[in-house]
Order: C-alpha cells, then structure tokens, then sequence
C-alpha cells in the first residue's frame, strides 16, 4: 500500500497513548452556557451529534479520555451510556426479510461486501449504471471510487448533473446503504416508474459511496459486527493507533478552513482536526477534483445522524437573499414526508463549524448542497439492523426531489379561485401559479393543459401556450374563465385536471376538486355551555381568555402544564362523515409549548391504525424526543395571538374516521402556559340534499310517500337515506322524522 504520513512534532498536544481503550460515551452536560460550548469544541469534541435542550443539557458523543479531560476543564458531566459500542450491539435486531440485501457489519455492508454489492448492480444494469470511476486514492492506498446513474452511463452527456456522497465521517455507514438502497431503487423500477425513469433518462446522478474508505475499514477491524467508532481518516498524527488518529476529513475542505479552534482543532489526536492545510488529505482532494472536473448543479454530503438537512453556513451566518429561500424551499420539499428539520448548523443543532464539505461546495463552488444528517439521536451512528431500511425508504423522496431540481422542474405552486363557495350556475375565474422550482432555466414553450373531469364544469381556455422559457426559481401566472352548470348538483365533487408538457421538465399532472355547493357546519362548540360534548383527562378545563365569547378550553387551566405527563380532551360525540365531500376541522388556537420538546397533537381514530395526528397550516413535525413522536405533526412554541386553525379530513385519503381527540405530553424539565382552543366546528359539503328520500337531487312530496312506503312495505332504509332523512338524528327513520320533512317542504 502507498502509505503517508507527516511529521507531527511530540509534544505540542496531549494524547493519549497507544494502548488507549478507545471506550465511546454518551454523556450529559447541565447548563450548557457559551462558555462551555467553546471549551468542548476547543478539545476537538464534535458538537456535530448532539442531544440538546437549549439552556438545560447538552447530551455528548465522546471518548472516556475526551470526558476526563472535560473534567479537568471543571465542566461536570453524567454518563448516560457507558460504553456505545457495546449499546449498539446488544440494542441490534437482525432482520429476515430482505428484499433489499443488508449487509453482515450490524445490517451494513463492510467494505469488500459493498464492492461486491456495486459489481452485481453494475452487472445487471449496465445500461443504466456506469464502471467504477476512480477519483483518488486514500492514505493507505485504497481506491476512492464513483459511479454514475444515467441512460448513457458511460457518455459524458449535456445533462444536469447531481452529486451524492457518504461515509466521508467511517463511523456513518447508513448514508452509505442509503445511496445503494436508491440506486437499486432507480435501477429496479427504470421503464416503470414514470419520475425515476425520467431522471435515469435526463440527469447525470453521480455517487461516492465511500469517501473515507481506510476509516471505515478500520471500523470493521476494530468492530466487526458493527459499532466501530472510529471518525477521521488514518493519517498517522502520532495519536496511536487508535481512533484518535487521523484528520477529519469534514474539517479538511477549503472554505473558511481553520477560521477558529472551535468549529475544528489544531491538535492531530482531536476528533475534529483539520489537517495541517486545507486540501491536505487525499480523500478531500479526490472529492476537490471530481467537482472541479464536472459541472455540478448540487450536491448532498451524507452523514449520520439528527434528522436533518444542514445548509451553509458553519460560521452561524445565512446565505443572502433570494439564495437562502431557494435553498429552504428545496430543503423544505426534501422533508415533506420525513419531517427532518433544514437550516444552518447553528439554527438546527447549535453549532459551528469550519472546513466543512457543504460550505466550499456552495460558498466556493456555488452548489446547491446539503448535509443530510440521517437517523435520529437515539439511533446513533450504528442503528439496530430492522431499521436501516426505513431510514434509507426515508431518503427516497428526498433523493428524488434533488435530482429533478438539478435541472428545470416546473410545478403547480399554487392556485387561487375567485371566490370560495361555488353554487349552480356561477361564473368563476381560475388562477394558477406555476413555479420553475430547478436549478436551470426551461427552454421552448410549455404547452398547460387545464382541463374538466365531468359534465358540470365548462373550462373556457382549456388548452394554454407559454412562450420561450421560465426562469430557474421564477413564477408565472395563468388564468382561465369556468362555467358552472345550471344543473349542477349540491355537495358535487368536480375535479379539475391541470397538465404541464415540456422537453426539458418532468411532464405533471395536477387535481384540483372544486365541491359545488354551500359548506355546512356539522359540529361546532364554543364551550359557553361547558364541556359536555368532551371527555376530559388531566388538567383539562376552561378559561376565560378567549377571542369571543365567556369560555375556552385548555389544557392548563391554573397556569403551566405539568412535566412528564399525558393528558386527553377527547370528543365524545358521534359525528358522520360518511356522505360528506371535502370535510374539515376548524378550532382558534392559540399556545405556549417547549418547542422540540412538548408537545398538543390532534388526532382522529382510523379502524386497524388507531389514533392518526393530523397535519395543519400550523402544526411542525415532532423531533423523535421522548415527548414528542418523530414525524407526527403538532403544535410547539410560542403562538401568541389566537390564530385559526384548519385540519383538512383529505389527507386520510377516505379513511373511516370515528374520533377525534387532543393529546397533550410532557417531558419532565420545562413547562408552558401550555394550549388553548376554542370555536372547535366541523364542516363539509354534504353531498345530497336533506330530506331527498329517493335520491334525485329534488325535496318533494315523492319523499314523502316514499318513507310512508317504507313504514307500510317495513323495508330497510339504505346507510344514505338515514343519513339524509333521520332529522332527528337518533339512528333511524321514524314518524317524527316524517313530520319534520313536511315541515321542512312546507317551509315551516
């Protein structure tokens, strides 16, 4: 092997010895002040894999010598695992299944197995998947390879071109198993799924499974089953052997390189050393050169783990605007279905950082990038083995997403109608936004097709031409004339379908449902008669701060909710959704909440799930801390003015719903004035009339007789004419609801 290594003078820094046990710790520091912060990075600590609560704790990832020498700095600390490689061993549960084959290292592949693992993709998709590309060597001389996804692999092709990395951290390997699980994933469903076959057909998808290949089998030889925590490369520093050697490599990149000694170290036996210059180390040279060789429009620099998408910059500074919001909105796409949280690393974990990859890619090279941090605090570098697939399924769309905004990619952002309840007979205008969310301008005209799915629409200017291009990150706006029929239906679901056709973007087709019709309250409370409708637990009760009215309900009526608990409001009555279109929920709300912390989640019980939390304009996604379930929406921090809140019942895609309820949970450090809510009501567009027995959209004396045959005949009324015609509501259809229909034609 080609081995290096640099003189370190003896001396400068303390290290440990090489006989060192290299024992890996998770710890807690109380009352975690500036001060500190700067003592921990100044040691070469990573404050990149933190647990925190901001001014209570901050939980460590570090070696037993690194809390010694927090000790000897006078800053206290309680163990909370003692050993982390041994936890991430006996905490592993293996998984049988596999279609998706895992490897033999704790579920993930070790470095011979992921090669053969590219030999095999390589060999049934040749046409798709390129040979290995070498791009460097590593310090002890092992290959640093790429590959590339296209139709044309092995072509150089006037395509957008994205970049995805991992293991550049060797004690990270699920970023690696993400990029193979994708690729397989590209590779399997190439000519049958319409957007992953696009992006194999019109992108350059490059990756680098591996950038720090000698840490990772140092890893392996260290801990063969997985659970190795080695960090940096294995450049001799004169630290020993151990995993105090090395530079790292995520602190080796040009870009505000050695800014200061908190955000990376001089000290070679330093986990966040910085190599004796920039570029210094040949994995970040090979990584240097591949970008410099390509155009890359963007680039994600995978890493494990805190559910996150890390942006520039690591010296706690944001990017100018409109570059921060075209990098948020692509960020926030990403997290639509895993809820990992995107900002900078100050704004996310608290932290600063120098050297690091996602800023010379951006800072320097003007690259869209990201570090998306994958798993949660608890799961660690090393997951159990049955949940590697669920954090690389995670990754799916957000892959998907940064391959198609590599190049145009124009979406319906938005639509607007010219008034909010549509009767028979209306004329409305509607306007759609369309946005070029990619990183490239479209080029030739966009043919936008607006079209109607049933007899009662009339769309006036179907079939629309933009001409010449849309700007990378522009918006253009079309309006078109709709003519409701006359004949239209109350509570009629009219879908409206909008498709976008152009040679340079992913052709897309998009519903809009127009309900005809005025939108009927079903329920509503405003808590002036009390809580009779509510079954209550806990603290639950009412107050008098409200925004109209005498009364509210909250779950903390005598001030601060309490830790460590869970309490329920839960709706006691029995409300029928089941012929009603485009239900929603609306409450005014208002709450004090530890954010990321605590948490009030709404929920509807759906059979065979239980109890789903549902998503609103307000709610934010749970941070997987004990209080607050990872990926459920809620309610968190502060809101202090009374907002209005609305659920909209489609997102269960026609589940039977037959609850609804407010969960409030606690942790047991910081509380709030906690949740408030009041106006709670249900509403929908019914989709029939009331009263209309024999269903032919018309209230007449035909309904009448036709409950009367009913009583004579003893026939069974359908589920739909109890819905209509119980007008009292008690689960049937008798002679008081007779008398209230000839009540209802008569206009009484």
């Amino acid at each position: 092997m080609n081995l290096r290594a640099r003189l370190i003078i003896p001396g400068l820094f303390f290290c440990t010895s090489l006989f060192s046990s290299d024992i890996y710790q998770s710890i807690r520091i109380f009352d975690p002040i500036p001060e500190k912060l700067r003592i921990i990075g100044s040691l070469g600590i990573p404050l990149d894999h933190i647990n925190w609560k901001r001014d209570v704790f901050i939980d460590l990832i570090l070696t037993k010598n690194e809390r010694i020498a927090l000790a000897r700095k006078g800053i206290e600390s309680t163990i909370l695992i003692n050993d982390l490689s041994a936890y991430y061993k006996s905490n592993n549960r293996s998984l049988q299944s596999r279609d998706f084959p895992l490897g033999s290292m704790q579920g993930n592949y070790t470095w011979d197995e992921l090669n053969s693992r590219f030999d095999e993709l390589n060999l049934l998709y040749p046409n798709i998947i390129s040979e290995r590309i070498i791009i460097g060597q590593s310090v002890e001389g092992r290959d640093i390879w790429a590959f590339k996804v296209s139709d044309n692999p092995n072509l150089n092709e006037n395509e957008p071109k994205v970049l995805y990395t991992a293991l550049t951290h060797a004690r990270e390997p699920v970023g690696m198993m993400n990029l193979f699980f994708f690729v397989q994933r590209l590779a399997e469903t190439y000519g049958v799924d319409s957007e992953l076959s696009y992006l194999v057909d019109n992108r350059e998808m490059w990756f680098v499974p591996v950038v720090n290949p000698d840490g990772y089998v140092f890893n392996e030889e260290i801990e063969p089953n997985g659970g190795g925590m080695h960090r940096k490369n294995r450049l001799e520093t004169n630290c020993g052997d151990g995993t105090e050697k090395g530079v790292d490599i995520n602190r080796n990149f040009g870009f505000d390189w050695g800014l200061d000694d908190v955000g990376s170290v001089p000290n070679p036996c330093g986990s966040t050393y910085r190599g004796e210059i920039q570029f210094s180390e040949p994995e970040t040279e090979a990584v240097r050169d591949l970008l410099n060789n390509h155009n890359f429009n963007n680039v994600l620099h995978y890493h494990t783990f805190s559910n996150l998408y890390i942006h520039s910059f690591g010296n706690g500074s944001l990017p100018d605007e409109p570059e921060l919001t075209k990098i948020t909105d692509i960020g926030y796409e990403m997290a639509r279905y895993n809820g990992y949280t995107v900002g900078n690393g100050l704004a996310t974990v608290g932290y600063s950082v120098n050297g690091d990859a996602v800023d010379w890619t951006y800072g320097e090279k003007n690259m869209i990038s990201f570090t998306p941090e994958v798993g949660s605090y608890q799961q660690g570098f090393w997951p159990s083995e049955d949940e590697i697939i669920e954090l690389c399924s995670l990754q799916i769309h957000p892959n998907k997403i940064f391959a198609l905004v590599s190049g145009p990619d124009i979406i319906l952002e938005s639509y607007q109608l010219s008034q909010e309840e549509i009767t028979p007979g209306d004329q409305i205008v509607l306007e759609i936004m369309l946005k070029n969310r990619g990183l490239e301008n479209s080029y030739n005209d966009i043919n936008v097709n607006i079209s109607s799915q049933n007899e009662y629409i009339n769309i006036q200017t179907g079939s629309q031409v933009i001409s010449g291009n849309i700007q990378s990150q522009e918006y253009y706006v079309l309006a078109t004339p709709i003519s409701i029929s006359s004949n239209a239906v109350d509570g009629f679901l009219a879908d409206i379908l909008i498709s976008i056709e152009n040679e340079s973007v992913y052709p897309r087709s998009f519903t809009i449902d127009l309900v005809i019709g005025e939108r009927q309250t079903i329920f509503f409370d405003d808590f002036e008669n009390g809580t009779l409708n509510w079954s209550l637990s806990g603290d639950w009760g009412l107050v008098q701060d409200t925004e109209q009215g005498n009364h509210s309900l909250t779950d903390s009526p005598d001030g601060e909710y309490q830790g460590g608990q869970e309490t329920i409001a839960l709706l006691i009555q029995d409300i029928d959704l089941s012929f009603i279109n485009s239900p929603i929920i609306q409450y005014k709300a208002k709450w004090d909440i530890e954010e990321g912390w605590d948490f009030v989640r709404f929920q509807t019980f759906i059979q065979d799930l239980g109890w789903v939390s549902m998503g609103g304009i307000y709610t934010q996604t749970g941070s997987g801390q004990p209080a607050q379930t990872f990926g459920e929406q809620g309610y968190d921090g502060l809101q202090e003015n009374w907002i209005e809140e609305t659920i909209d019942l489609a997102q269960l895609n026609g589940a039977r719903l037959s609850g609804f309820r407010f969960i409030q949970t606690s942790d047991d450090f910081e509380e709030g004035d906690g949740f408030i809510f009041d106006n709670f009501s249900i509403s929908g567009f019914p989709s029939g009339l009331i009263g209309d027995y024999n269903m032919d959209s018309y209230v007449n004396i035909f309904d009448i007789l036709g409950i009367v045959d009913q009583f004579i005949y003893e026939w069974e009324p359908t589920q739909r004419q109890i819905f209509f015609c119980d007008l009292d509501k008690n689960g049937s259809i008798n002679i008081m609801d007779l008398i209230a229909l000839s009540d209802l034609i008569a206009g009484l």
